[in-house]
């Protein structure tokens, strides 16, 4: 099991988000934690696509 806990300023900008994608389906992170994004809230079409996995809150 592989867990990923990353400070990632800038999480709306399009490059930053493919950039987190890329790596957790190279890297076949299991678990995520995002810590500072700059962002008030996610949809959970946002959440989604971010992992082939289901999502869980």
């Amino acid at each position: 099991m592989k867990l990923l806990c990353w400070n990632i300023r800038g999480f709306g900008l399009t490059g930053r988000r493919q950039q987190l994608i890329g790596y957790l389906r190279q890297e076949e992170i299991d678990i995520v934690g995002l810590q500072e994004t700059i962002l008030q809230d996610f949809s959970m079409h946002e959440l989604q696509g971010l992992s082939r996995h289901q999502f869980a809150w």
